[in-house]
């Protein structure tokens, strides 16, 4: 039902003179007895919801890469791959010797922080091939690039879990003598010793590997992705953080007549990483993004490049020009649980809120500017909110500022954006795109049948005297 606003007032008026409305709570608003929010509240403005996709985004460089597959019984199914450049030994031959015997090669990647996914009960089949076309040092890579991926496979592993957590023994040669040490979580990845040397042999001329451009022009990079038909259960999506001086390709091999092994390890920096990222939804996710603009019972939010939720108040124009102090804004976002079922119930451990400007750029809400040149002084920072409340089921944030900046025409009026943020951002509210978080949230929105699931903004504020 709809109210003018002077209606909506006289109704909330006098619902305060007969109840008080005592019981903040109820409305979303977790408020200490002591510290009780003072004036008038409205609860009751019309919310519109849907899903958008999220913007590409430069995947080279990054801090956190993600890679996986993940085939979720809600959304639809995620993969990220994962291209990569090595660099040339810079004080030996990067040839390996014509008469060197192989005893091993593998691909070495340190884990990063975040896992998100099925982690009991998935099986993956990991494969490493060469790229057709060459990595281009120094060019930003984007999520949805394609990569030019030679058919043979190079080598492999089986997994039952991304151990990202785990510390692995490993050998090592120190100081002239076979050591064994601890290093930290870490995925190894096998190759097949003669396919590699067909890359790096000897006899190869070696002007081929002369500088770094005549040696990527002859390697050209290497991939890795899971094989899709091969795994078993939903799966996940983990992520990377590549450390030069500590992965790469390492290979060991020994020359006739020799009884101590050669290492030579070509490495990889996260700016000649990228990943590949593709998405393929379901039909009620499909039709949202088919179908923008209008008010839907159920929205996404997915990270690395997915889903954001839209959030826009057709009725906020109504409170403008009546002298209002907004005393306290705050959204609250409920998740679907009818949505979500029983198969896959992870819900993004925190989401993240931002708005537009008048050309389209995104720019934080004020409530949550935690921009070091920039932010403004009325932020709450990362208090704003945004971390999931697993026992109320909800994520709350506040957007005082933004509501008042908005009634006095500070700010304009575009709606705001959901989408997931990293646990590991813990000095920041990010609202750029980023690949640092995997994690996806289904939520009620502001057309759920439930009333008291629905995503809902309450206002309290007080009228100039």
């Amino acid at each position: 039902m709809k109210y003018s606003f002077r209606d909506l007032l006289t109704l909330l008026m006098s619902l305060f003179i007969l109840s008080s409305c005592d019981n903040p709570s109820l409305v979303g608003l977790d408020v200490e007895p002591g510290d009780k929010i003072q004036g008038q509240l409205i609860d009751s403005l019309a919310i519109q919801t849907f899903t958008a996709r999220e913007d590409s985004m430069v995947t080279t460089g990054a801090s956190q890469t993600p890679f996986g597959y993940l085939n979720d019984p809600v959304i639809g199914e995620t993969s990220s791959d994962l291209a990569f450049a090595v660099a040339p030994l810079e004080t030996e031959d990067s040839r390996i010797p014509v008469n060197a015997v192989i005893d091993s090669a593998v691909v070495v990647l340190n884990y990063g922080v975040a896992f998100f996914g099925d982690s009991l009960n998935s099986n993956y089949q990991l494969e490493v091939k060469q790229l057709n076309s060459p990595f281009v040092l120094g060019k930003s890579y984007y999520s949805t690039d394609q990569w030019d991926v030679k058919p043979e496979t190079i080598g492999g592993i089986n997994l039952t879990r991304f151990a990202y957590k785990d510390s692995i023994t490993i050998r090592k040669r120190i100081d002239d003598k076979d050591s064994v040490v601890t290093v930290a979580p870490q995925l190894r990845i096998p190759l097949n010793g003669a396919k590699l040397k067909s890359i790096f042999d000897g006899t190869i001329d070696s002007t081929k590997f002369a500088n770094a451009e005549e040696f990527q022009q002859h390697v050209k990079g290497f991939y890795i992705s899971l094989n899709k038909e091969a795994q078993v259960g939903l799966g996940g999506i983990v992520h990377f953080a590549i450390s030069s001086e500590e992965n790469g390709i390492e290979v060991y091999y020994k020359q006739p007549g020799d009884t101590v092994q050669t290492i030579k390890r070509y490495a990889m920096a996260s700016a000649q990483t990228a990943a590949a990222i593709t998405h393929t939804y379901r039909t009620e996710v499909q039709q949202q993004l088919d179908n923008p603009n209008q008010n839907y019972a159920t929205v996404y939010a997915q990270g690395i490049g997915g889903l954001k939720t839209v959030v826009t108040f057709p009725d906020l124009e109504n409170l403008k020009n009546q002298d209002l102090i907004i005393n306290k804004a705050e959204l609250v976002v409920y998740t679907d649980g009818e949505a979500t079922g029983n198969t896959f119930t992870a819900q993004a451990p925190r989401l993240t809120l931002y708005r537009k400007d008048i050309s389209g750029q995104r720019k934080p809400v004020p409530d949550g500017d935690t921009r070091p040149n920039y932010s403004d002084p009325r932020s709450f920072g990362i208090t704003f909110g945004g971390y999931y409340d697993k026992e109320k089921k909800r994520y709350l944030f506040t957007l005082t500022s933004y509501i008042q900046d908005i009634l006095e025409g500070k700010i304009n009026d575009s709606g705001i954006y959901i989408s997931p943020a990293a646990l590991s951002d813990v000095n920041s509210v990010p609202y750029l795109p980023v690949v640092n978080v995997a994690s996806r949230a289904i939520l009620a929105g502001g057309n759920h049948s439930n009333n008291d699931m629905k995503t809902k903004l309450n206002i309290y504020f007080s009228k100039v005297k």
